[in-house]
């Protein structure tokens, strides 16, 4: 990842890494009180319309010519990554005063009664011994190469863990909550959505606690593909109505068992879409990789899965295959991130 220091990328100071340049001296008898009034309206303008206040949006101006913003963010939309550049840039955006929650201004909170409605029940998977074909060769150069993997059985969630779920371990651990809850309450009608906003230590907690682990990444991707090496957790065939994904334009999470038709091999829901899963692995190259990559190392997570969100909003397209990985630091939370646990 980045890092840089006060005084920005390059060492530039302040006003240079921001592209700020001082406006010629107006003339006139009110040349004075009209400088006066721009630089206001500038230091206005810059306060409210923060970096991190949305998602998708065209870059406001100030950013814009933002040179330390620039070296990841080429593009015209915010999140038009240069995944060349390291683009997972928790340090820079801890620099800057964007900070490691990611999504958070897309929140709602809505505050009313909590209606009470049943709650679904996990249940776990058993996945047999034998060998499996992980990875994919045609796709992003850390997806490869194709290789065999042969695993111990092993137990996985069918579900997503739900905020439900995750409200028990917070009040019999008395951890925080997640930043989109109130207090310790889950938002309004989501109990049986995937729990979200959640780091990779967080995540870890909460399955030993329950007496499970995170799943490796090898187990994660033979869960949701099976023994035939299928695309999707359906099949090789995409179609967008058997999951939660950006194409079908949700714009939200929704219920761990909605999407039946979307079921893997072995019967889990939500291998495809509605939230990422972490895993329990640092972003290594797999065996006989001989790509570098700029990440990797022991300092990102992967996490599996897609969700509703394009590729967590970094708008890079179809991002649910069952090969598909991508990583971000482990103290990262994210509006598009959950988990679900093994033993």
């Amino acid at each position: 990842m980045f890092q840089g220091n006060s005084r920005g990328f390059g060492g530039k100071g302040p006003g240079e890494a921001r592209g700020v340049h001082p406006p010629p001296e107006p003339t006139g008898p009110d040349g004075s009180r009209w400088l006066r009034a721009v630089l206001l309206v500038g230091v206005l303008l810059w306060v409210c319309g923060g970096v991190g206040s949305g998602m998708g949006e065209r870059l406001p101006s100030r950013v814009v010519q933002r040179t330390e913003c620039r070296t990841c963010h080429r593009g015209p939309y915010r999140h038009d990554v240069d995944e060349a550049r390291d683009p997972w840039c928790a340090d820079c955006h801890l620099l800057h005063g964007i900070g490691e929650t990611l999504g958070l201004s897309r929140v709602r909170r809505v505050d009313q009664k909590r209606s009470p409605s049943s709650q679904i029940e996990q249940k776990m998977v058993l996945i047999p011994e034998g060998e499996f074909l992980m990875g994919d060769d045609h796709f992003k150069k850390s997806a490869g190469p194709r290789h065999i993997v042969r695993l111990s059985s092993y137990e996985i969630d069918q579900y997503d863990v739900t905020n439900a779920q995750y409200q028990k371990y917070v009040e019999a651990t008395h951890r925080p909550s997640p930043p989109d809850w109130i207090g310790q309450s889950y938002p309004p009608g989501k109990e049986n959505h995937p729990v979200v906003f959640v780091s990779w230590f967080e995540a870890d907690a909460y399955c030993r606690w329950a007496g499970k682990r995170l799943p490796t990444e090898a187990e994660w991707e033979k869960a949701a593909r099976g023994t035939d090496a299928r695309v999707y957790p359906w099949g090789d065939k995409l179609e967008i109505k058997r999951a939660n994904v950006p194409n079908l334009a949700l714009g939200d999470t929704t219920p761990v068992n909605a999407f039946e038709e979307g079921r893997s091999p072995f019967g889990l829901y939500d291998m495809a879409g509605n939230v990422f899963q972490w895993t329990s692995d640092w972003f290594l190259p797999y065996p006989g990789n001989t790509v570098p990559h700029p990440n990797y190392g022991q300092k990102l997570r992967v996490l599996r899965g897609g969700s509703f969100y394009d590729c967590s909003y970094y708008r890079c397209g179809i991002s649910f295959q069952t090969f598909n990985r991508i990583a971000l630091a482990p103290s990262t939370r994210a509006i598009s991130a959950g988990f679900r646990c093994a033993r």
